[in-house]
């Protein structure tokens, strides 16, 4: 697909060649100025045809990327667009997917943790005091009930986020399937 594309920006370029240097050119500038002979006559036609031939080059060049820049002027908003809404949409819901599938895994290896006191309270959740779970003694769990849909896209990002920080401080040796 990305080289269709490429042969139809390829297509849309019209190549403007710059003049050729042909033989009967060649014998017109030389007979010029063999009848003029005069040095500084000579040195002016001479800057004066570059200077043609320079110009012509650099609009042929410029027409040329100014059809570039028509072709893909657009693109770069679209893949922001793009971005933005896999970040919006996507990305909740694959990390609401995480925190469950997370979250169902511990229940079936470590089965329900065992509350003991209540250590603190938040927006929508509360933290306990757990003796031992998963391999861990004494740890801290958190219980949270999100209000609505918002909420719960919160909670999994800040899941799915903490997750991949916690586990980027482990040297690789030291991660553990429990640990997480």
């Amino acid at each position: 697909m990305l080289w269709e594309q490429i042969k139809q920006i390829i297509q849309r370029i019209t190549w403007v060649s710059p003049p050729a240097i042909t033989l009967e050119w060649k014998r017109k500038v030389a007979q010029e100025a063999i009848e003029s002979l005069s040095a500084s006559k000579l040195a002016k036609s001479i800057c004066s045809q570059f200077r043609t031939r320079l110009n012509s080059s650099h609009e042929a060049f410029a027409a040329s990327l100014r059809q570039l820049e028509a072709g893909h002027s657009g693109r770069l908003e679209k893949t922001e667009d793009l971005w933005l809404k896999v970040r919006k949409d996507h990305a909740p819901r694959l990390a609401r997917l995480s925190l469950e599938s997370r979250s169902l895994q511990d229940v079936l290896l470590h089965r329900k943790p065992k509350l003991g006191q209540e250590l603190g309270r938040g927006q929508y959740g509360v933290v306990y005091l757990c003796d031992n779970w998963g391999g861990h003694f004494p740890c801290a769990l958190k219980s949270v009930v999100p209000p609505d849909e918002k909420h719960w896209n919160d909670l999994a990002l800040e899941f799915h986020y903490m997750r991949w920080v916690l586990l980027s401080f482990i040297p690789v040796g030291k991660i553990q399937r429990r640990s997480r």
